[in-house]
């Protein structure tokens, strides 16, 4: 049989840095080498406006980086999002779904929602988005200080 691993963390939402309230959740599922998540946020969002991105998180150093899963969807009156991951490779980057810690959400306005695997309160102001040069640029000892550690506009994903 193969082995299985579900576990479930409470997003919550972070205002200058400081944890408030509890929002929404996420689900994670391993098994067989894949990993399902579902996130639900409670929140809305007016048409035409972005919903805000998903993104799960490792720490390296002193830093938090996010690689980007997906965009959010507006769906039966709260923020949603659903995906499968390779749980050895998560989209190719080279990091294991054991070595993260949990799920990012950035909504406009600076608006950061964190779920923590461990539940533990997250510096936000260490958050940075997963860099251009990948995982060479991680352990570089200029990582954030080069134009190679920097994330390219159009990935961004427009927010």
């Amino acid at each position: 049989m193969q082995e299985y691993k579900r576990q479930i963390a409470y997003l919550y939402a972070y205002e200058r840095g400081e944890q408030l309230r509890s929002t929404g959740f996420v689900k994670a599922e391993e098994r067989g080498g894949h990993c399902r998540l579902a996130l639900h946020l409670r929140g809305y969002c007016h048409p035409g406006e972005a919903a805000g991105n998903v993104y799960i998180y490792f720490y390296h150093q002193d830093r938090t980086i996010g690689i980007y899963l997906g965009a959010l969807k507006n769906q039966n009156g709260a923020l949603e999002w659903q995906g499968e991951l390779d749980a050895e490779d998560i989209p190719g980057k080279g990091i294991r779904f054991a070595d993260t810690h949990g799920i990012w959400v950035k909504r406009p306005g600076g608006r950061d929602y964190v779920a923590e695997w461990d539940d533990y309160p997250v510096d936000t102001k260490r958050f940075v988005l997963y860099p251009e040069g990948g995982i060479r640029c991680i352990c570089c000892p200029w990582f954030g200080r080069c134009e190679k550690s920097g994330v390219k506009e159009n990935d961004r994903r427009r927010e």
